[in-house]
């Protein structure tokens, strides 16, 4: 079964500005071949035509060059013939058609290619679009139409994201017109209806009727621009559309297959991963470019991710070409901020089935001529390495660790780096504690971890910055004593310690308030206890926020009290807005907390115990006086200091960035010093990664 959309939630992280097409792309693009997708737009007004510069931005800056570009047009237009002369790719044909179905079938019968993709002139695509539409109709030759989520911009904003469904389609069209279709079927089917405005409905129908698989991908590649217009849309009679449409929609089995990337599917051990020959040249130029691929789980909001999203955007002021790959389902969190910096991010889960990944993974590297590659926190990518390294033994492979985790495969990443550890060139981790515990409690067999400190932006964090929140957080908490949680809301960080905390605080002073900034999976058990136990006046939940600045500023003291971390970037951010720290003694948080800047305390919890809420009272008693001692006995204007001075001298995202741009400079001049003997093993690579992505997505299988 598959997710319920998650529009709502996706709401509140889209920006709508983001227009694709608004500017030019600054990669070199190379476009060395015959097209390989047909793009088909008929021009039905030429009004339309005002929007249709930006319509050509956002086809040329798409990631994959291989297109044409069929317009078709009653008569002769200036404009489209300025178009035209923009890009050799561009067709403009002159055709007296009687109806847009009429039109598109003329454009089809004289494309060269086997995808034709309906494109209004007045839509935009993500400069992904063609690239995973032809990947996913390649990969599932089953399928005979694909097309993605759909972005309303213009006069109205939403995101149209429904799930497929067979019955639903019977009752109301809801297939996006910008759909890929093989050809061959779109001339077998396509203008039967005979009527303008609902020849798409009917051809999917007929796809149905005859059992042909429709597909859906996951991420938002389709952007429709609402005009705001007096004209009223021709609505056919019912009695037509009853004798029509419905009759046919009678004759589909609603059982009829169809794939979309809500859901997941399972991988067979036939399913060996293959390289993928398009007998085209890369599309970027054989130069001095650095050229990095990051594999990251997702994008969501936390820590780790907070770092991806900080590192590329260093990197890409250092002149970088980054190509970002997820491997694990999400919603558009954090998507958007990473895309503005690379020029291109592909979600597998999006519109691939897992069978496929390392084979979309190879045709990147080798496509981009990716000179780097770098995993983050992908439990896949470790698996995937072996394969991939076998096919690149000159590419430098690296990876950045933020904590051990005991509780996830007796170890969690640093076990799994270190598994692999002859295909890597070089681990970073967040703390010189993990690197420790890799060697000698996890007994990593080669010396190649070097610690790089993750720092935050001083420039951002800055407590003098001015922010139109502060008024209000300020009144709001005036003469009182402020207690920060910033933090995903999960277990294993413990939000109900710290409300338990507070309980016992307000009994001891009146004036301490607890202030809970952020989101996750026990938010709603902390909200409860909060009801249950009268706490509404000591605690208050924010919920996520896009900028966490203004509640530093009214705090007194950020609370810590997770169960596992490595060094969090919270304690970065407090201490750099000048606040001090009280923190569980976990992980490398010893690394940057001293009694300068705040108190560490002993957990009494293991990692695998978060969620036995019997919390000892000589740890809360512990935490409470650690609390107290901040309250009563910092000098605020001096702690503030120490705590901005520490981070901007020594921990700065500045100095990480040029640590590990470094780093990876070194790699990429020097190339891949592994053993090479190593990458003979392609059979063993290809078990290896096969294992895992079978018993993995049996497991998907039972959540979704």
């Amino acid at each position: 079964m598959g997710r319920k959309p998650k529009t709502i939630d996706e709401m509140k992280y889209f920006d709508f500005s983001f227009e694709p097409g608004k500017e030019d792309t600054k990669r070199v693009s190379i476009n060395s071949s015959e097209p390989l997708i047909s793009i088909i737009t008929i021009n039905k007004e030429n009004n339309e035509l005002e929007y249709i510069d930006q319509t050509l931005k956002s086809l040329k800056n798409q990631t994959f060059p291989f297109w044409e570009w069929i317009i078709v047009t009653k008569e002769e237009n200036l404009t489209l013939k300025e178009l035209a002369k923009k890009d050799k790719r561009i067709k403009i044909l002159k055709y007296e058609y009687e109806n847009i179905a009429n039109a598109k079938i003329y454009a089809a019968n004289n494309s060269i290619t086997n995808i034709l993709f309906m494109l209004d002139a007045t839509n935009l695509l993500d400069k992904t679009m063609l690239e995973c539409g032809f990947f996913t109709m390649k990969f599932n030759s089953d399928a005979q139409f694909a097309y993605s989520r759909t972005v309303e911009f213009g006069s109205k904003e939403q995101l149209y994201n429904v799930k497929l469904s067979i019955s639903e389609e019977k009752k109301k069209n809801i297939i996006s017109s910008g759909a890929f279709i093989r050809k061959d079927k779109f001339l077998e089917e396509y203008g039967k209806f005979g009527n303008d405005g609902y020849e798409d409905w009917y051809m999917w129908l007929n796809f149905l009727a005859k059992k042909y698989t429709p597909l859906k991908m996951g991420f938002y590649g389709l952007w429709h621009r609402n005009i705001k217009t007096d004209k009223k849309e021709k609505v056919l009679p019912d009695e037509q559309i009853n004798t029509k449409i419905l009759e046919l929609a009678n004759t589909i089995d609603s059982k009829t297959e169809i794939i979309q990337f809500d859901d997941s599917y399972e991988v067979d051990y036939k399913n060996v991963p293959e390289k993928v020959d398009l007998k085209r040249k890369s599309i970027v130029p054989d130069d001095n470019t650095k050229r990095v691929l990051f594999i990251l789980p997702w994008s969501v909001v936390g820590g780790a991710d907070i770092f991806n999203l900080n590192l590329i955007k260093g990197l890409k002021q250092k002149g970088y070409e980054i190509s970002v790959i997820t491997t694990q389902k999400c919603d558009y969190a954090l998507r958007q901020g990473i895309e503005q910096y690379v020029e291109e991010y592909f979600d597998l889960t999006s519109f691939l089935k897992r069978k496929d990944w390392a084979s979309f993974i190879e045709y990147i590297i080798r496509s981009r001529r990716i000179k780097l590659v770098f995993l983050s926190n992908s439990y896949y990518g470790y698996y995937a390495l072996p394969w991939l390294k076998c096919q690149f033994k000159d590419v430098p492979f690296v990876d950045y660790i933020h904590a051990e985790n005991w509780t996830l495969r007796n170890g969690g990443f640093p076990k799994d780096s270190n598994a692999v550890a002859d295909y890597l060139d070089a681990t970073y981790t967040c703390t010189a504690h993990l690197r420790e515990v890799m060697y000698k409690t996890m007994k990593r067999n080669i010396k190649n971890v070097k610690p790089v400190y993750i720092g935050t932006d001083t420039s951002f964090y800055d407590p003098n910055i001015e922010q139109e929140k502060d008024k209000e957080l300020q009144e709001m908490y005036k003469g009182k004593k402020v207690i920060l949680f910033p933090s995903r809301i999960v277990h294993y960080k413990r939000p109900l310690f710290a409300v338990n905390i507070m309980k016992r605080l307000a009994l001891i002073r009146d004036d301490v308030r607890l202030a809970i900034v952020g989101d996750g999976a026990a938010l709603e058990d902390v909200k409860k206890f909060i009801e249950e136990n009268d706490m509404q006046k000591y605690v208050t939940c924010f919920g996520m926020q896009q900028d966490v600045r203004p509640f530093y500023k009214v705090a007194d003291l950020t609370l810590i009290c997770s169960l596992r971390e490595g060094l969090t970037l919270t304690t970065y951010e407090s201490l750099s807005m000048g606040v001090p720290v009280v923190s569980s003694n976990v992980g490398g948080q010893s690394e940057l907390i001293g009694d300068d800047c705040g108190v560490l305390v002993r957990p009494y919890q293991t990692p695998d115990e978060q969620f036995d809420f019997n919390y000892s009272e000589e740890e809360l008693q512990e935490y409470i006086m650690a609390i107290l001692e901040i309250l009563d006995e910092y000098k605020k204007e001096d702690v503030k200091d120490i705590c901005r001075n520490k981070i901007i001298s020594k921990f700065s995202i500045d100095k990480m960035v040029s640590n590990l741009d470094k780093e990876f400079t070194k790699l990429i001049e020097s190339g891949s010093k592994i053993n090479k003997d190593v990458c003979k093993k392609v059979g063993l690579a290809e078990r290896y990664l096969l294992v895992h992505s079978v018993l993995e997505s049996k497991d998907e299988r039972k959540k979704y």
